[in-house]
């Protein structure tokens, strides 16, 4: 993305990270804001504009791991949760409706009713063999 070290005109998460919009702050280093979500969730929030996970650069993808382990650990202590999913969804078909990165720290508590579901039947090794061997082939070519 052309403009992904500065912020985009309407896009939300940008109002919160340059304070023109409200938010509940939780951490902040050089690369990324964390704040408690409408929801009331943690978010980690890249400070540069990436619309999702395939524009972001090395520095802010670790810098965004670093924060999302620091807040995770936080989260469980605070609220004596049993688990937490990282969440992040890229693109509307996988559910994103802000188009800046963001990962979810959830708080999971045992029979909290969350249902998280998606087709776990086994695949043939052929296939599973294939789409490896394509995978590699474009992690081989690829930054």
């Amino acid at each position: 993305m052309t403009e992904h070290l500065n912020s985009v005109r309407g896009c939300i998460f940008c109002d919160v990270i340059k304070g023109r919009s409200p938010s509940h702050r939780i951490y902040e280093d050089e690369y990324v804001v964390a704040f408690i979500s409408l929801e009331g969730h943690p978010l980690i929030v890249p400070k540069a504009h990436f619309e999702g996970v395939f524009d972001l650069d090395e520095s802010h993808a670790a810098a965004i791991m670093k924060a999302a382990v620091r807040v995770a650990r936080a989260t469980k202590s605070a609220m004596s949760c049993d688990g937490i999913n990282l969440l992040q969804a890229n693109g509307a078909a996988a559910g994103q409706d802000v188009f800046h990165f963001h990962l979810h720290i959830k708080p999971r508590f045992t029979d909290d009713e969350v249902i998280m579901k998606w087709n776990t039947k086994t695949i043939e090794d052929e296939t599973r063999g294939k789409r490896a061997r394509e995978i590699a082939q474009h992690l081989s070519t690829s930054p």
